[in-house]
């Protein structure tokens, strides 16, 4: 009488098993659980520990784990499977697809089937079935979600370097420029804090304000400010001491020097000089050679006439 009731409680017990072969609310009971003194186990179907997570969120780049926890497995095998795209991953410890960075390890201290991603990329999300070779087929989904990488969350974690505020006038302290050309001095406040003051030039102690020739232009992000003077054309009274002045942050000094461009010397012949010139002196060469022609040809004379007299003498 007592066995009949025994075997009737054990199989209204197992008829609450659903097709994936999950108990509901995620508890079983105490005589299906795998422990070494009880038998029932023996003869139990396979079935997922329900209590790993479901659903995971991975950064962009980092290694994904999804796991996947088979109970009585036995001689079973385990796959892993991309729904969407349909893709076979893995069956067992062979991997089937391609990419490298797709492995299946079986952790065998927690008796896991582990699908690792590493470096996952955007493309990675979606769901992956983890099934067992069952009739029919047992399926444990997990879905998989990469997002790029919240930096603010650590803001928190460690103490953040606080930039000391600076007044730089860039190139330099000395400016070497040449009359004429542009002269462009830019100055770069940088602050921790949000900066809203006015950066302001000043030239041998006077405020340098915007008119003719003379530009200034600015910049301004929440921790930096870009200030730059610009004349379009230097003259020397140009030169001197320029301070970049941004009120309680500091300031900065440039000394200006003005050069004088120095010019090639201007050719004294023009093009419409020159044929007369080259005709001048093609007359006075050809003079030349005619005079020496002619020297020549009366010292030729005198000599013949010398050796005339001599013979008639």
């Amino acid at each position: 009488m007592y066995l009949r009731i025994t075997w009737v409680f054990i199989l209204s017990m197992s008829s609450i098993l659903d097709t994936t072969g999950c108990l509901p609310d995620k508890h079983f009971p105490f005589w299906l659980k795998p422990n070494p003194i009880n038998i029932l186990t023996l003869n139990a179907p396979p079935y997922f520990d329900s209590d790993l997570p479901q659903k995971m969120v991975t950064n962009l780049g980092d290694t994904a784990f999804l796991k996947c926890k088979v109970i009585n497995l036995r001689n079973r095998m385990v796959s892993w499977l991309k729904t969407d795209p349909l893709q076979i991953i893995s069956s067992g410890m062979y991997t089937f697809i391609k990419d490298p960075r797709y492995s299946s390890e079986y952790m065998e201290e927690e008796n896991t089937w582990v699908l690792r991603i590493t470096k996952v990329e955007y493309e990675d999300s979606g769901m992956f079935d983890c099934q067992v070779n069952t009739d029919p087929l047992m399926t444990y989904t997990v879905s998989l979600k990469v997002v790029k990488k919240d930096y603010r969350q650590f803001l928190n974690d460690a103490p953040q370097y606080a930039a000391e505020p600076s007044v730089k006038i860039l190139r330099g302290y000395e400016h070497l420029v040449k009359a004429g050309s542009v002269l462009n001095l830019t100055c770069v406040v940088t602050t921790p804090t949000s900066y809203n003051q006015m950066t302001r030039w000043l030239r041998n102690d006077r405020i340098v304000t915007p008119k003719t020739g003379v530009s200034l232009l600015s910049e301004n992000t929440p921790h930096s400010s870009v200030s730059c003077l610009i004349i379009h054309r230097v003259q020397h009274r140009d030169a001197g001491s320029y301070v970049c002045a941004a009120g309680d942050m500091g300031h900065d000094m440039a000394v200006v020097g003005i050069i004088e461009e120095v010019k090639p010397l201007k050719s004294f012949l023009t093009y419409d000089m020159m044929i007369p010139v080259i005709v001048l002196l093609s007359i006075s060469s050809l003079i030349i050679v005619l005079g020496l022609i002619r020297t020549v040809a009366r010292n030729n004379e005198e000599t013949d006439s010398c050796s005339n007299r001599k013979s008639e003498v």
